[in-house]
This record gives structure tokens, sequence and C-alpha cells, in this order.
């Protein structure tokens, strides 16, 4: 498995992916948009098939700051280490562009998430009521781009 960046041709598998694993409704231009807006936040782990199996879509917030608007990986390469290796490539890429933290945002129910977020260095700040389009709340959790430091 490797971490690239993504091209607007993998927009349709990224986007098999979000209907697989996110509740939120998401259109596929949202993915043309982040890749217009910053294409270097934009990665995609490739299986050895030459597939996408998971996605970090990341947005600058401000010279100090990025965001992780859009991040999942298939269900059938969860617990494999995809995820964290996504978010390592995107955390370098962070303190390559000059920002020093990650910011995001994650449904209150999901504690799966929540706990994966937290082993990566992810730490709660503030909670978010009605974030979501369907009501639901957030917790927004901020790290360092240098990890777990």
């Amino acid at each position: 498995m490797f971490v690239r960046q993504m091209l607007f041709s993998d927009v349709d598998r990224v986007y098999e992916i979000v209907c697989r694993s996110l509740e939120e409704g998401y259109l596929r231009e949202v993915f043309l948009y982040f890749i217009g807006g910053w294409p270097s936040g934009q990665l995609v782990a490739v299986n050895e098939f030459g597939q996408v199996v998971g996605f970090l879509s990341g947005a600058r917030l401000d010279q100090d700051k990025a965001s992780v608007p859009l991040f999942a990986v298939d269900p059938a390469y969860r617990k494999k280490g995809v995820g964290t290796r996504l978010m390592e490539e995107f955390s370098l890429q962070v303190l390559m562009d000059g920002m020093q933290y990650i910011q995001l945002e994650v449904k209150d129910t999901n504690a799966g998430a929540i706990a994966f977020y937290k082993k990566a260095g992810f730490y709660p700040v503030a909670y978010l009521d009605g974030f979501y389009n369907g009501g639901g709340n957030a917790v927004r959790m901020v790290r360092s781009a240098q990890g777990n430091s």
C-alpha cells in the first residue's frame, strides 16, 4: 500500500468509499473543489492492485492550521494501517506547506473514529451542537502537525 496525491480520475472511487463509509451525503463535485483548492492536501491510499482503498481531503484554514473535512477508508481495509498512513502523509504535507496544526470534526457518536484520532494525537477542543446536516453533533479535535509530541 502506498499513498499519493489524489487525481481527478480517483474521484469516482473516492465517492464510492464515501457512500459506503460516511453517513452524511456529499456530491462528487466536493472533491473537485478540494483538488482545485489545495491539490497537495488531497491524498489517496492505493493497494498493491492499484485500487484506491482510502482517502483524506484536506483544506487550509489559515496560515497556521489545516483541516480534514473528509477522511475515510474502505470498510474492507480498516484496521490495517491505511488511515494511520494517510494521516502521517497528510501531517507531513501540512508541515511542508508551513502549517503547524491539524483540526477536524467527528460525529460525537462515532466512538471508533474518536479513539483512532486520540491514538493519532488529537485532543477534543469543542463540542458542536447540530454540526451535521441531519442534526448530529460533533467533537472538534486538534493536534500538532508534528504528531503526538
